[in-house]
């Protein structure tokens, strides 16, 4: 029942519209404009303002005709830079950006989705459940906007939040553990040329810790990463400060924490070896989360993707989404592939079945749960 066409000149808009982290004004204010063309009463919190963001997260409510269990949809409205000035077009059976920025589609085609399946069900006057909608700021930057969501405004049982990538019909049910840790390394200055041997190069501390870690992919459940180092200065002086931020995920919280003690043992010893110091602060970004294949909203992700007509198939993810801060807040959330490829990169595209098929599968979600969500094919 829905319009192709129209889902994609949708989704484009949506794509050219700037909305990078704590600068998702023009967007909000967008979809606040189709919310309420489509009857949903809407609101804005205050995360915007709690986060240093010029916009608070998104939600609407759209109450019921016909009974059923209500059900929430959650996106993010930011997107990775570089993500202004995005050029949507159509090549061939893809949906891609000129090369310059990301498309966008992370987190577009959800909302896209989303609204074309809205549009539908109000086009042809169909019965349908209360549908609730969140639509989140600053989620790629650690899921700043969801953690300021108050979930005590839902009435929905569980969330199905459309931010993955892979196939459509994919069911993220599993998802890791973040942390991050930022280290100082603390050296004495010498000048590098008459006198080095009187100096502790902090540079080279963060060096050899970094070389006595096991990082990358650590094992099939965690991985861990350098992100930056930073050592401004000239070289004829032998560096006293080096500033360093690296992460670590698991599915596993015991080996998230055993791999950030092998990292920060690293740190410290390196450091001693030579004669300095390091501060080290580790910080838990967001909760990893479980769910069965049968909880409630893995369940009838399932049975919408069938009825459909798409493989189902229930995976584990290395990413973190708003689904982990709902999870840990007691709200069972499951991730929905939404079809993209190459996310966070210039090459980031979505072929047009994969966002037709996107919508479906939301339109379907919401025509069972008019019927009290027992569909089962």
């Amino acid at each position: 029942m829905i319009d192709r066409n129209r889902l994609f000149g949708t989704f484009m808009d949506i794509c050219a519209t700037d909305s990078e982290p704590k600068k998702e004004r023009l967007l909000a204010e967008k979809l606040t404009r189709h919310l309420l063309e489509l009857g949903f009463v809407v609101t804005e919190d205050d995360a915007g303002e709690k986060s240093g963001g010029d916009t608070g997260n998104l939600f609407g409510r759209l109450e019921g005709r016909g009974g059923g269990t209500p059900l929430l949809f959650s996106c993010h409205m930011d997107r990775v830079s570089p993500g202004r000035g995005v050029r949507p077009r159509i090549e061939g059976d893809f949906i891609v950006s000129d090369g310059t920025t990301v498309l966008g589609a992370d987190d577009a085609a959800g909302i896209a989705a989303i609204l074309e399946a809205l549009t539908a069900i109000k086009e042809r006057n169909l019965p349908h459940p209360t549908v609730e909608v969140v639509f989140t700021v600053a989620e790629e930057l650690a899921l700043v906007g969801s953690r300021f969501f108050d979930l005590g405004r839902v009435a929905a049982p569980c969330c199905f939040v459309l931010d993955a990538s892979g196939p459509v019909g994919e069911i993220v049910i599993q998802a890791p553990e973040q942390a991050k840790i930022q280290a100082v390394f603390n050296g004495r200055k010498a000048h590098a040329g008459f006198a080095p041997e009187e100096g502790v190069s902090a540079i080279l501390m963060a060096a050899a810790a970094i070389s006595r870690m096991k990082l990358l992919r650590v094992d099939p459940q965690t991985t861990a990463n350098i992100g930056s180092i930073s050592a401004a200065g000239p070289t004829n002086i032998v560096p006293d400060r080096c500033e360093l931020e690296a992460e670590a995920r698991s599915l596993d919280p015991e080996k998230l924490r055993v791999q950030v003690n092998l990292m920060t043992e690293a740190m410290r010893s390196a450091a001693a070896a030579q004669g300095g110091s390091v501060e080290i602060t580790v910080t838990s970004c967001y909760p990893g989360y479980t769910l069965a294949e049968d909880s409630q909203p893995a369940r009838r992700a399932a049975s919408a993707a069938q009825r459909v007509g798409l493989p189902v198939t229930f995976k584990s993810t290395g990413g973190g989404s708003d689904a982990n801060i709902f999870n840990s807040g007691g709200l069972p959330s499951v991730v929905l592939s939404c079809g993209y490829e190459a996310v966070h990169t210039t090459a980031e595209r979505i072929a047009l079945d994969q966002l037709a098929s996107l919508a479906d599968w939301v339109l379907a979600l919401i025509s069972d749960g008019a019927d009290g969500g027992h569909s089962t094919s």
